[in-house]
């Protein structure tokens, strides 16, 4: 049930064409403004571009920490944009791949290419090295970590996934996860948490209201604030008594605010962070007590046991959907007519009972699976598009215009359209894209899959709309 929004994915990190790069301080005239992002091409490799924001207190005679930033549709802005205050109220550097994409094969050529032009550019902490992502950019962070060891990365901030596939988990390797409670890969993110407690490696999980996106500011923050005080316990960072007792303060308020919902998995986080986390910084017996004791608690084994069931019972739908959408791309049975409209109800289905349900859980589950489901046809879609099968390509993004108003099928139809030479088509697709909700022309300019239709009157009046609006 992994995504990149879905299928099993493996990012193989080039660590041969990894170099230990000199920092070549350079001045800061030939950087974006201090305090604001801009966008740099790689000096080794014009093909490769990022997103860059350093602080405004930003000077090369001191290092700073960094964040590597992996959007699944090759935004580095985006990330950076969201995140931006964060980088600055902290002091840290943050730089987007505006080339790693879902489904690319050169996504390990675009780590590689903004690792080292960060590297000769600016002068960073070595020891504090992160990278983030969201989807199929979470699963690029991961493999950052895992598969590099040149890169020297300490910690993974992943939003709305689990590890890249064929991991081999570090056990310095600190690992911060924000996924919302709607999301497809929620399961997958709880059955790392799993993992890593029963293994002893270090993490945090953060499940707030939402579905399968980048995490808001607030649990980005809580992200770079445990990095902070992870730091600081490693000895990589000066210790700061106020922040340290800050958020000692605010993790025992969790645990309090858990034990008054009678959130058992919220209590033994908390307690479990109060230990683990603060080992070194603060007096944890009292907490180490409590989380021995909650260990054992029936509550815990209660809920445990209620998450398993959702997790269970996602699985049980998907294996009713996923074959057919399989069988539909693969055009495996006669008559695919009446197989897309099992598919188109099955989905309304579920789409309804995620609305209506009368139970809190069943909702989640519903809405869980629709989103799995959903992306999964997508991806099937970008698959067929990505082995130049662009017949069938259009005939799964054709489906998922269907059962969908979303404008992201009727986008890629457009891609696929430009690719088979269909220009008139594909702006008629466009104009459907932005009456379902497009609105960033950016996304149009950016697209390079839509390249050959930019000197089209059509596509320039498209964008030039989206401009004036």
């Amino acid at each position: 049930m992994q995504r990149i929004g879905l299928s099993v994915f493996a990012v193989l990190i080039c660590v041969g064409t990894i170099v230990s790069a000199q920092t070549q301080v350079p001045a800061t005239s030939s950087l974006p403004a201090l305090g604001q992002v801009g966008d740099l091409t790689c000096a080794a490799d014009a093909t490769e571009s990022y997103a860059l924001y350093l602080p405004s207190t930003y000077t090369p005679a001191k290092r700073w920490p960094i964040i590597y930033f992996f959007d699944p549709g090759a935004h580095g802005h985006r990330p950076v944009e969201a995140y931006k205050d964060l980088a600055e109220k902290y002091g840290f550097i943050f730089a987007g791949s505006n080339n790693s994409r879902n489904f690319s094969s050169t996504q390990s050529k675009s780590v590689n290419a903004v690792w080292i032009d960060t590297h000769e550019r600016l002068a960073l902490d070595e020891h504090r090295q992160y990278a983030s992502g969201f989807s199929g950019g979470a699963r690029v962070a991961g493999a950052m970590g895992f598969s590099c060891p040149n890169c020297g990365i300490a910690g993974i901030i992943a939003h709305g996934a689990g590890y890249p596939s064929n991991h081999t988990p570090k056990d310095n390797l600190l690992y911060f996860f924000a996924v919302g409670d709607q999301d497809f890969n929620w399961p997958e993110v709880i059955m790392v948490r799993r993992e890593r407690e029963d293994h002893g490696l270090p993490y945090r999980v953060r499940v707030y209201p939402g579905e399968h996106q980048w995490a808001p500011a607030a649990i980005m923050e809580d992200a770079m604030q445990w990095l902070m005080l992870k730091a600081m316990q490693a000895g990589s960072l000066t210790p700061d008594p106020a922040f340290i007792d800050r958020m000692f303060q605010q993790t025992q308020s969790e645990a309090d605010d858990a034990e008054k919902k009678n959130d058992a998995i919220g209590q033994i986080d908390a307690y479990r962070s109060l230990v683990d986390d603060f080992a070194g910084l603060k007096d944890t017996k009292d907490a180490a007590s409590r989380l021995a004791s909650w260990k054992q608690s029936p509550a815990l084994k209660a809920a445990l046991k209620a998450e398993q069931e959702q997790i269970n019972a996602q699985i049980a739908i998907e294996r009713e959907i996923s074959p057919k959408l399989r069988a539909y791309t693969n055009r495996t049975v006669d008559d695919l007519r009446s197989l897309r409209i099992e598919i188109v109800q099955a989905m309304a289905g579920l789409r309804d009972q995620a609305k209506n349900s009368k139970s809190d859980s069943k909702r989640l589950i519903f809405a869980r699976a629709y989103g799995d489901m959903w992306v999964e046809g997508m991806e099937n879609g970008q698959q067929e598009f990505e082995a130049k099968h662009y017949e069938n390509a259009e005939f799964c993004f054709d489906l998922m215009r269907q059962i969908s108003d979303d404008p992201w099928p009727v986008l890629l139809l457009a891609e696929t359209h430009a690719a088979q030479g269909s220009k008139k088509q594909a702006i008629k697709d466009l104009q459907e894209a932005v009456r379902r909700g497009i609105k960033d022309p950016a996304i149009l300019e950016s697209d390079k899959k839509l390249g050959s239709l930019t000197t089209e009157a059509e596509f320039q009046k498209i964008v030039a709309g989206l401009k004036n609006k």
